[in-house]
């Protein structure tokens, strides 16, 4: 997979509306061409990952790793940990269907 698109860092600034966690809700963003990346935690388990990784590929989707599902549930802004996470496409970013 690539590395990462874009710094998680520099997400952090952002209102947290353009992410969307979770793996199914993550499959689903990336089938109907509606995010611009996503991140996946490195201690996910890889039967609950390997469809979307596989998905991304198809769709030309970068992925970028996060170390734990706690990290990436932080940069969610949620209490719990993520398996994954779809950084959505902007309005009117041209790239949107």
């Amino acid at each position: 997979m690539s590395k990462r698109p874009f710094s998680p860092r520099e997400n952090r600034k952002t209102s947290g509306k353009d992410r969307l966690p979770g793996v199914r809700a993550t499959e689903r963003a990336v089938q109907n061409g509606l995010c611009r990346a996503v991140y996946v935690a490195k201690d996910a388990e890889e039967r609950v990952v390997k469809n979307l990784l596989r998905l991304c590929e198809e769709k030309g989707i970068p992925v970028s790793f996060f170390d734990s599902m706690k990290e990436l549930g932080e940069f969610c802004s949620l209490k719990v940990g993520a398996s994954a996470c779809a950084i959505l496409k902007e309005p009117g970013d041209g790239t949107g269907k």
